[in-house]
Formats: C-alpha cells, structure tokens, sequence
C-alpha cells in the first residue's frame, strides 16, 4: 500500500488546484478557436479539437497559445508562418473528406413557415448554409 505522508498529500492537491485554475483561464480561448475552425472550415466538433492539438503537439506549442494565435488572426494579426503550415496540413485530411450528412447532425432542422405563436412577428430562423 502506498500511502503518502500529509505534507505529500497537500502538495499534491496544490498542484491540483493550479493545474485547475490554470484550464479555467485558458479553456475559453481554446473553446473560442474551436468554433471559429467549426464554423471557417466546417468542422465537427471533434475534428477542430483534433486539429488544434495536432498544431500544438507538431509545433511544441501550449494549446492555449495555439488557440490565442488562431484568434489574434481572426482578429486582424498575422499567423505565424510555422503555425499556418502546421495549421494548413492538420486541416489538409479535413478538406479532402467530403462532407456527409452526418457531419451536419449538430445543426437544427428548421422548417419554413409560420410559427404556432405567430401573434409577435418574430423573425424566423435562417436555414443552414450549405
């Protein structure tokens, strides 16, 4: 049995603790980047995730740095050069797949026509691009 002494214990739970704070700093960013991939590139949700640690592992990058990168782009900022190859060749198996119908199972159905509660004139929803 391997039991540690208190002292142990308690550096271990502080580590915990930061390892914690630390992901609840940089998860929005990282949740952030994702949808911007889903949404530039059509991306499931498990595949943007795929390609951002695939640029992070493949360029010795935190994930959180890689996602900051991605959005300083979006946000007028040029990407890095090594991170737009790296980049480009995660999403290279992506663009070669074509879409099926199942890779859009995360988006409602809408259907056209008047809503049962139609008294309000409420814009209705825009159907999905294609």
């Amino acid at each position: 049995m391997n039991e540690q002494s208190p002292a142990e214990d308690n550096e271990a739970l502080h580590r915990e603790v930061e390892q914690l704070r630390r992901a609840m700093k940089t998860r929005p960013a990282i949740d952030l980047a994702r949808g911007a991939l889903m949404a530039s590139f059509k991306l499931s949700p498990q595949d943007a995730w795929t390609v951002l640690v695939t640029v992070s592992q493949h360029t010795n990058c935190k994930l959180h740095q890689v996602a900051e990168d991605v959005l300083d782009s979006i946000n007028g900022d040029p990407l890095p050069q090594t991170l737009q190859r790296h980049l480009a060749a995660a999403l290279a198996p992506f663009r070669a797949k074509p879409p099926t119908p199942s890779d859009r199972t995360d988006l409602p159905t809408v259907v056209p026509g008047p809503r049962p509660d139609a008294a309000h004139p409420v814009a209705q929803p825009l159907d999905p691009c294609p």
